[in-house]
């Protein structure tokens, strides 16, 4: 009995030990994991303080929120909260290009139809307060499904479309206006219409009828490479496409102002020069490569042209136009909507300010700013503004967006028709 006293004895000193060793063991990963988040803290915010374009934050007083989020930092208990304060104390800033990214989303940053391998081989927009497919890749699974452009999306792999609305809107990303939030929203359900090569895909839709359908899609493979890009992002896809409008209006539309469409871009301009017109689409478009928008916009420019103005912390930098040995000197309208980003924004602000071109369409997020990235410990990535875009008439497009001088909607009931309404309209412009 002695011996069976001091075996119990010993039996519960060695649970007392090892239950010390467990609490000694979670207390020292949770003061890892603290001092792990505030190192990523304070890169993230040193980051903004040094390097952000604005020296007054807009009016943010950046020390305060370093007082108001470093404790709920300390605090994390998980990456989603981390992540979730490290980019809710950005956001205060009110501007694009700007977030925290989970090492786990870096390869999927961005827009889903630049990145992801499959395709159903669809577009979406929301109209009239409905997510409408707007456009069938000819060949694709969509097509052969029997969907049609018109009919508006009810429900994704059993997924109502009201709940990732919802979902999105709860922690909307900078500009806070409501043409980014149609953006946002926009990508985040094209996320579920892009992904893995053979991944199978329920829909339930309306179509104009008011019929309600159910189909079943499978994802197909991208029939164009991707290409690198720039540092710290995965690698792109990118391609062009083009055609003449009754022999006498070029139209040309890419996917990113990306390097390698440089050549191809800039020959479809030099071959074409002889038009009267073209139209550059550039709707969907989320922008891009800086030499790749200032070198396609020389080729519309006879003479040595003022552009931008570039205002980081420490200087306003002019950027100018040079003009090739023949221009394109025909008529110009170029197609815009709320998903032409960046860029794209640069790009049509600038032609429209210094009276290049006609701009058709619907009014830009207003997401116009430079950005660099910096990478994190942790395998995160950080996105910042460094500059703010001006056209030459001194004009912030950042919030603001591009205003067309034309402004034209897509109508669904158009759509099933297959008429285009922006590009009819900017048709019709041409032709006037």
């Amino acid at each position: 009995m002695k011996n069976m006293k001091t075996t119990n004895r010993i039996l519960q000193l060695s649970c007392f030990i090892l239950s010390g060793m467990a609490f000694l063991n979670l207390s020292c990963q949770a003061q890892d994991l603290k001092k792990q988040n505030l190192e990523i803290f304070q890169i993230v915010w040193e980051t903004v303080n040094d390097h952000f374009y604005d020296p007054d934050f807009g009016g943010v007083d950046w020390k305060e929120q370093y007082e108001k989020y470093k404790p709920l930092v300390a605090s994390c208990q998980s990456n989603d909260s981390l992540y979730w304060h490290l980019n809710k104390m950005v956001f205060e800033l009110n501007v694009s290009h700007l977030g925290v990214v989970p090492p786990e989303e870096v390869n999927d940053v961005g827009d889903p139809q630049l990145f992801f391998d499959g395709t159903l081989g669809m577009d979406i927009r929301i109209l009239n307060d409905k997510v409408v497919i707007t456009r069938i890749e000819s060949g694709s699974s969509a097509e052969k499904a029997g969907l049609k452009a018109g009919a508006a999306l009810l429900e994704i792999d059993g997924i109502t479309i009201d709940s990732i609305i919802k979902k999105r809107k709860s922690f909307p990303t900078p500009p806070f206006n409501d043409r980014n939030l149609r953006s946002l929203i926009t990508q985040k359900i094209m996320e579920s219409l892009y992904g893995e090569p053979g991944t199978a895909v329920g829909l339930k839709y309306v179509d104009l009828n008011g019929i309600q359908k159910e189909v079943k899609l499978t994802m197909q493979e991208r029939s164009f490479p991707k290409a690198f890009f720039m540092p710290g992002l995965p690698e792109i896809y990118a391609s062009v496409k083009r055609q003449v409008f009754e022999n006498q209006i070029a139209y040309v539309k890419f996917d990113v102002f990306h390097p390698v469409l440089l050549d191809t871009l800039v020959s479809i301009v030099r071959e074409t020069r002889e038009l009267p017109a073209m139209i550059i689409d550039l709707r969907g478009n989320p922008g891009g490569d800086f030499n790749t928008r200032r070198t396609l916009a020389s080729q519309f420019v006879s003479q040595r042209t003022l552009f931008w103005k570039y205002r980081s912390r420490t200087e306003l930098r002019e950027v100018y136009l040079d003009p090739p040995d023949i221009p394109f000197e025909g008529k110009l309208v170029i197609l815009v909507d709320e998903l032409s980003a960046s860029s794209s924004e640069e790009f049509s602000g600038g032609l429209q300010a210094i009276g290049r071109a006609i701009i058709v369409g619907q009014q830009t997020p207003g997401k116009v700013l430079t950005m660099e990235v910096v990478p994190l410990p942790n395998g995160a990535i950080m996105i910042y503004p460094n500059q703010q875009t001006m056209t030459a008439k001194g004009e912030i497009l950042e919030g603001r967006g591009v205003v067309p001088d034309i402004e034209v909607a897509l109508e669904p009931h158009f759509l099933s028709n297959g008429i285009d309404s922006q590009l009819e309209k900017a048709i019709e412009f041409l032709k006037e």
